[in-house]
């Protein structure tokens, strides 16, 4: 099936699933005697503080606006908002996350309205686009902004929580919220991400976690039933160690890496272990669509934790493995092309991570491309392909290199003509797709070569090995690049780990693209890459100024191979990536962009933290090398087609 409409659909899915699935009746005295019951009401009574306290914020503001007070008294106001948010955060983002996102704590960036014929811009509003004012000097205009912004949350909660009020929660969707919570706390919490402007985020983290203990604590006697006070008694534990890190650290001196070992790990697997014990039943029981992501992981750096079907339209079954062998045939043959003399391996090499070492790639007739190769190592896991995201399934990348006459300028039709040729490739089809009643169909091509993309990874570097628990210790330089990395050099605010991708979490359904302010090339006067990036993909959808110049956020794992960097390959060096960042991206080079994302403000990064962050990028590399195959299908029936060479 080739369309985008699988993840819309699954996205709604989840928002049915988490509204109405095993949703008991507020009659049931299995609901109002359990540990549920008092999770529902403790809900209710901790929305209602926190559409008291948008109010109590917002009259504040405009106190402030009018110079009827300092701002040590928003600021105040602030911190009491963000307590009584952070309270109910999880529930209300797992209950309603499309109202979360668009009007409680969506990115302060526009963004467009999916669900319309027309294209509609959403102007940003909520508490990050509140919280990035009230870091800044707040002159007059920003005093404006602000009362407006407030006054819109103040509204906007109070039809929240009139919604909410008609909807209870079940105990499996407790902890599913609460796992969330765990992920979101992770990754967009201590990075800073959702504190954009005061970097609070770590402050954020106490409060996280002193809710979850009241909460959890409200399931002891059912857990003392089976049993299980055992679980609770870690729990509260790990949650403790946590609330002293937060209390005892501040934003740049926060250590994310042990805090993510000792305590967002355990937490994580504590959750599921008690979710279990309870035996309470689980997202895989009720629905038969897959999440982005594993709920019976343990961790978020498992190598399982992510789930690559969801991605793509290929069934997870008895086949796959075959899919896959005949899509690593297909990658390293050139008799894909028009002129059996490229194939996929042409530009993904497999020594540098499926790259071809390339400022941009070169056509079938040897001219530079316009950009350069991306790698494959974990490009499965994406909501969009290409540096513009032009291609929604990775199952469809493949169209776009067949007919492109730059690149294989052939046709399926020229293609299963040729495949149908060889004995060989007849049967690998006929093993893989059984049930296909055509000897080879071309949306098959697709299927198997996407499969062998989905293969490319392995989650084994160093830092993962760590993480999961099968390596001790890091060097000293790695912690620090580890640290600088998701905190104050800001880099995973949009590579979000696991990934370091643009897949945004908790829910992992959506792949970011950014607007840099990338040169054409390293010289002054800095001049703005004239590639409209997502702008100019042709998905009429996305036509909207603020797309200009914007590109897929990809991975870093494996950097350190696949040199060199950015779409159009300007920059040679991680050194010169840096330099880039550090001085606040095109605009902090002063280059005109009014929408770019990257912040424009120095990072104020010194000579040994850019090196630790580098010495950390470059412990991404994994273990794993992947091969290609030692030979290809030599039977078909025009001999000059065996006279071809493997592509490595």
């Amino acid at each position: 099936m080739k369309t985008d409409n699988i993840l819309i659909f699954g996205s709604l899915l989840f928002t049915f699933l988490a509204i109405f699935g095993s949703r008991p009746s507020s009659q049931s005295s299995y609901y109002t005697n359990k540990a549920i019951g008092d999770i529902n009401r403790k809900f209710q009574q901790d929305l209602a503080l926190f559409t008291e306290s948008t109010a109590h914020f917002y009259e504040i503001v405009e106190e402030f606006r009018q110079g009827k007070s300092g701002k040590k008294r928003m600021t105040s106001a602030y911190n009491n908002l963000r307590r009584s948010f952070k309270q109910i955060e999880f529930i209300v983002e797992y209950l309603d996350s499309e109202a979360f996102n668009k009007t409680l704590n969506g990115a302060p960036l526009p963004k467009l309205e999916q669900k319309v014929a027309d294209l509609t811009i959403l102007e940003p509003k909520g508490l990050q686009v509140i919280d990035e004012l009230m870091g800044g000097d707040l002159e007059e205009k920003d005093r404006g902004d602000l009362s407006e912004i407030a006054s819109k949350l103040m509204q906007d909660t109070r039809k929240i929580e009139r919604y909410l009020a008609l909807r209870t929660i079940t105990d499996r969707q407790f902890f599913e919220a609460a796992r969330l919570a765990v992920i979101r706390m992770a990754t967009l919490g201590v990075t800073g991400f959702d504190t954009p402007g005061t970097k609070q985020g770590i402050l954020d983290v106490y409060t996280v976690l002193s809710t979850q203990q009241v909460y959890f604590e409200l399931y002891e006697p059912e857990l003392k039933q089976v049993g299980k006070t055992e679980c609770l008694q870690r729990f509260k534990q790990v949650v403790q160690i946590g609330m002293k890190r937060a209390k005892d650290e501040d934003f740049d001196t926060f250590n994310r890496l042990k805090f993510t070992k000792e305590v967002v790990n355990p937490l994580y697997a504590l959750i599921k272990e008690i979710h279990l014990g309870l035996d309470y039943e689980t997202i895989d029981e009720v629905s038969r669509f897959p999440l982005a992501f594993n709920y019976m992981s343990d961790h978020i750096f498992e190598k399982d934790f992510l789930n690559k079907f969801y991605f793509v339209s290929i069934p997870e079954d008895e086949h796959f493995d075959s899919i896959e062998a005949l899509g690593k045939l297909l990658f390293y043959d050139p008799v894909l092309s028009k002129n059996n003399d490229m194939a996929c391996a042409t530009c993904h090499s497999p020594d540098k991570a499926f790259t071809d070492g390339l400022v941009t790639s070169k056509s079938n007739s040897g001219k530079d491309l316009k950009r350069n190769a991306q790698t494959l190592n974990y490009a499965g896991y994406s909501s969009a392909f290409f540096h513009d995201l032009g291609t929604k399934r990775l199952e469809d990348q493949f169209e776009h290199v067949v007919l492109s006459k730059d690149e294989f300028n052939s046709s399926y039709a020229e293609i299963l003509k040729k495949l149908m040729g060889s004995k060989t490739y007849t049967t690998l089809f006929k093993n893989a797709f059984p049930n296909q009643v055509e000897t080879i169909a071309s949306n098959n091509v697709d299927y198997a070569l996407a499969a062998y993309v989905m293969k490319l990874s392995s989650f084994d570097n160093p830092v993962d090995l760590y993480f999961q628990g099968l390596k001790t210790s890091l060097p000293i330089e790695v912690e620090r690049g580890y640290n600088l990395f998701t905190g104050k050099a800001n880099c995973a605010t949009c590579h979000f780990t696991p990934l370091y991708s643009g897949l945004v979490p908790p829910l992992f359904t959506e792949t970011e693209a950014e607007v840099l302010g990338v040169p054409n090339f390293k010289t002054e006067p800095w001049v703005l890459d004239d590639d409209l990036g997502r702008l100019g993909n042709g998905v009429t959808q996305e036509v909207a100024y603020f797309y200009e110049a914007a590109f897929k956020t990809p991975t870093i794992r494996n950097i350190d191979i696949t040199a060199p960097y950015m779409h159009n390959g300007v920059f040679e060096s991680l050194e010169e990536v840096m330099d880039f960042y550090n001085k606040g991206g095109g605009v902090g080079l002063g280059i005109k962009l009014d929408h770019q994302t990257l912040s424009s403000d120095p990072l104020n990064l010194t000579e040994t933290e850019v090196a630790d962050i580098i010495t950390f990028m470059k412990h991404l590399t994994d273990k794993t090398i992947f091969e290609a195959p030692s030979s290809l299908p030599k039977d078909f029936e025009q001999p000059f087609l065996n006279t071809r060479n493997l592509v490595k």
